[in-house]
This record gives structure tokens, C-alpha cells and sequence, in this order.
């Protein structure tokens, strides 16, 4: 049987013996201002033997919880401060700022600091006037409690805006590392597109001609010439892309490559390959729609590779439009199943790459036709 889990208790203990040191550290503190005290009460007595140290001891051992109970010990300290005295403490002043400076700066709730502030500066102020002090002196007495309390609430909410600012710093790093490994994941998925790309198209190429070598070789070896020939540029030219997208992997912005190849050579080598197909190219792309160029044509590439595989002897249709604003690409083919195709890896390489330029993609599949239509604006796309 498994015991239930339980919290750990490190964090516990560890703010337990905090508690004990800060406690530890203010009662040492109210045992020397009290042994302070009542040296002066047997040196110049503060009032009769017995007052002297009930208000000795009553209005400064409260200082040993001035941190860990805040307001209590101030209540404590301020209520013997109506004890009558014929005399002037000599620490008073500096008891009464300790004390008050841990309530302003300790005491989470704001209506609870400002009544304890209230009480204490009232009991201040008639202690004062039941003392040896002239009238005027409740000015200073307030002053002598509002002062530290105000001192200590500002340093306690200078360190609530410090701890904001940390916690903001760490979400912000925390944000930039996710931001970091989403653009990686990004990047990668990319060059693994552009890996599919090249390698999907080409290998299809490899294979058309050697099936076309292979035929020729059982009929006339002489024939089978041309296909190997092709096949051994498809494959040095398949070197050459794939080293190309490799690059984009190389540090300090590298060269990439050349670029993209034309659209009208990735047709040719198409049709050398045995993928029939027709193209129409109308307008030309300006130079400064090298991206849309380059998506155009792996775009082209795609289509052309996806028809020689799925629908192999179909010719193809291409129909490229350039304009001023935009760039319409459609490829049609023949579809040899009646069943609507399954979006792979190539298709939704279509759809991701007319989607980062801002544009769209969309597929039908009817009356034995498959389209791929695809939509880029070409202003400002660069």
C-alpha cells in the first residue's frame, strides 16, 4: 500500500529558524535598552521605584517581538507610555523608533498599520502631556511615532516592487527560452521541409530514369544512355541543393546558396524525367520578391513531384501569374483514385510555405481533376 504523498518540510524549517534568529537577535536588543533603562531609573529615577520599572520594562521588552508581532508589541509599549513620569527617558526616542519602524515595515494589512499608528501617536501624545515636557512637545511625540512608521512602509514597498521586478525578470528570461526553443523547433522543421523538398523531388526524377534505363537495357542497351545520364546530374544536382540547405544550419549568416532555381528549368527537367507536363508563365516577378520567387518554385517543384508519384503518366497544367501585387500559381493533373488525397508531408509543405508569405493554399479534388491553387501577395513580401 502507498503512503500518501506529504509536503516537504525544508522550507518550513527554514523559515522557522529565521523566525528563531530574527526573534533571538530583538530580544537581545529589548534586554540591552531595558538594562539601559533602569540603570537610568537608579541614576535619575523616571518616577516613583516601582512605576519606574514597571515603565521601564513595559515600554521596552516589547522590542524582543517587534518583528514577529508588530502590532501587539506596539500596543504593548504604547499603552505604558500613560504611565505618569517625572523624569525624561533618555533611549525613549530610540526604543520608539525601532518599534515603529518594524510595524511600518512588517504588518501586511494597511487598515491595521494605520490604527496602530493612530493609537500609539494618541497614547504619545497624553503620555507627553501627563510628563515633564512643555505642551508643544505632542507635536514631536506624533512626529516621533508617524515618522518611522512612514519610513518603514516605504522601505516595504521598495521591496515589494524589488521582488516585482525579479519575478518579472525571471518570467521575462523564462519567456525568452521558450521563445528561443519555439524558434529553433521553427527552423528545424524548415530545413526539414527543404530536405523534403529536394530529396522527394529529385529521388523521383532518379527513379523515372532508371526505370526508363532499366527498359532500355532489356531492349537496346544503346538507348539506355540518356536516362543514366540524367540520372547521374539529378544526382549531382540533388548534392548540390542538399549542401545548400545544409548551409542555412552554418553560424554568422553565411551564404545560403545561389538561390532558387527557375521555374521554367524545374519544369524542363520535369518533362526530361517523364513528368509530362505544360507551362504558362504570364508577368515576371520583380527583384525584390526573391522570396516569393524562391516559394514559387519549390512550390512548382512540389506539385511536379507529387504527380509524378501519386498520379505517374498524367500530364500536368501549370499556369503561373505574376502581377504587380500578387503571384497566382495552379497545377492540374489528373487523378487516377476518386477518393479525396491524404494531406502529407508535401502538400502541407505547400500550405506552410504560402501561409509564411501571407498567403493561401486550397485543393480539389472532383470530376477526376486534382488542383492545387495557391495565392501569394508579392508586394512588400520581401
Amino acid at each position: 500500500m502507498m503512503r500518501p504523498a506529504t509536503p516537504p518540510t525544508y522550507p518550513r524549517r527554514v523559515d522557522l529558524l529565521r523566525r528563531l534568529r530574527t526573534t533571538r537577535l530583538d530580544a537581545a536588543l529589548a534586554v540591552v535598552f531595558t538594562v539601559l533603562g533602569l540603570v537610568q531609573q537608579g541614576v535619575a529615577p523616571l518616577a516613583e521605584p516601582a512605576v519606574g520599572v514597571l515603565y521601564v520594562v513595559g515600554s521596552t521588552l516589547p522590542l524582543a517581538w517587534r518583528r514577529t508581532l508588530p502590532v501587539p508589541a506596539a500596543l504593548v509599549s504604547a499603552a505604558f507610555w500613560l504611565v505618569p513620569l517625572v523624569g525624561y527617558p533618555v533611549l525613549g526616542f530610540v526604543v520608539v523608533v525601532l518599534q515603529f519602524f518594524a510595524l511600518g515595515e512588517r504588518v501586511e494589512s494597511s487598515r491595521a498599520f494605520a490604527a496602530t499608528v493612530t493609537v500609539a501617536s494618541a497614547a504619545s501624545v497624553i503620555g507627553t502631556l501627563l510628563g515633564p515636557e512643555v505642551p508643544v512637545a505632542a507635536i514631536g511625540a506624533v512626529l516621533v511615532v508617524a515618522a518611522p512608521a512612514l519610513a518603514g512602509r516605504l522601505m516595504r514597498h521598495q521591496r515589494r516592487q524589488n521582488l516585482a521586478l525579479v519575478e518579472l525578470t525571471e518570467e521575462l528570461a523564462a519567456e525568452r527560452s521558450r521563445a528561443e526553443a519555439a524558434a529553433v523547433g521553427a527552423e528545424r522543421a524548415r530545413i526539414a521541409q527543404e530536405l523534403h523538398d529536394v530529396v522527394g523531388h529529385e529521388l523521383t526524377l532518379i527513379a523515372i530514369q532508371a526505370e526508363a534505363a532499366a527498359s532500355a537495357l532489356r531492349v537496346s542497351p544503346d538507348r539506355a544512355v540518356d536516362p543514366v545520364e540524367a540520372i547521374r546530374a539529378t544526382a549531382h544536382r540533388t548534392l548540390g541543393e542538399i549542401r545548400e540547405v545544409l548551409q542555412l544550419l552554418a553560424p554568422d549568416g553565411e551564404d545560403v546558396g545561389p538561390g532558387a532555381e527557375s521555374i521554367a528549368d524545374v519544369a524542363e527537367r520535369a518533362r526530361a524525367a517523364g513528368i509530362a507536363n505544360s507551362l504558362s508563365v504570364s508577368g515576371t516577378p520583380a527583384s525584390e520578391h526573391a522570396p516569393v520567387s524562391m516559394a514559387v518554385s519549390r512550390i512548382v517543384r512540389e506539385c511536379l513531384t507529387n504527380a509524378g508519384r501519386h498520379a505517374p503518366g498524367q500530364p500536368v497544367q501549370l499556369d503561373v501569374r505574376w502581377q504587380p501585387d500578387r503571384v497566382s500559381l495552379t497545377a492540374v493533373n489528373a487523378a487516377r483514385h476518386s477518393r479525396p488525397p491524404v494531406a502529407g508531408r508535401g502538400l502541407t509543405g505547400i500550405r506552410h510555405r504560402a501561409e509564411l508569405l501571407g498567403g493561401t493554399f486550397d485543393v480539389s479534388h472532383d470530376a477526376g481533376r486534382f488542383a492545387v491553387s495557391v495565392t501569394i501577395p508579392a508586394g512588400g513580401a520581401a
